[in-house]
């Protein structure tokens, strides 16, 4: 009895399986243009426009986008960076304004995208009373570095801290700084 109930399940698995190769099967069987065929009957005219429409693009947009930032000597030096919010406090939300303008007005950091190579701190804010949003928020930061792309970011350092109205531009200066401190530790890692 067992026997038979293995066959049966094994058989259950196999019949769909046959079906969709079946299915494949006159797909497969009809005749596909053979593009040296075509130029071969192809007129002398018609060959000149398919040699020029035949040239490829080698250059992708990433490519391109390498080159330009190889080219701008502007950018020579300079750490790329990305401020991530998230959250829905106003005044966590001012300081990653105030962080992301510390940065460009740096001259060691520059912002980068979201698939470039570089820094990139997640910001993270709640309010400090849950009553009184606007009084105070406390903040929670993580420096990661990023390969770019669909890679997985490495992280490299934390932190906490409590900014109210008064001291948003000196907690942007003061992680800006620190920001400075992580990435002239793992300077390794940016090299390019």
């Amino acid at each position: 009895m067992r026997r038979f109930v293995a066959v049966m399940i094994v058989l259950s698995l196999l019949v769909p399986a046959v079906a969709l190769a079946q299915q494949a099967a006159p797909k497969a069987e009809q005749k596909v243009e053979d593009p040296v065929e075509k130029k071969a009957e192809a007129k002398p005219e018609q060959k000149a426009e398919q040699k020029s429409e035949a040239k490829p693009e080698h250059k992708t947009a990433k490519a391109e986008h390498k080159a330009e930032k190889k080219q701008d000597p502007a950018n020579k030096g300079r750490v790329p960076v990305v401020v991530d919010f998230e959250g829905e406090d106003a005044l966590g939300q001012r300081l990653a304004f105030e962080l992301r303008e510390a940065f460009r007005a740096s001259s060691g950091f520059r912002p980068a995208g979201a698939g470039d190579k570089g820094l990139r701190l997640r910001l993270r804010a709640v309010p400090e009373f849950k009553d009184r949003p606007n009084l105070g928020s406390i903040y929670a930061v993580s420096w990661l570095f990023s390969e770019g792309g669909n890679v997985l970011s490495y992280f490299l350092d934390s932190g906490l801290g409590v900014v109210d109205e008064g001291s948003l531009k000196r907690e942007a200066q003061n992680l800006a700084a620190r920001t400075d401190e992580i990435s002239g530790r793992f300077a390794y890692l940016l090299a390019e």
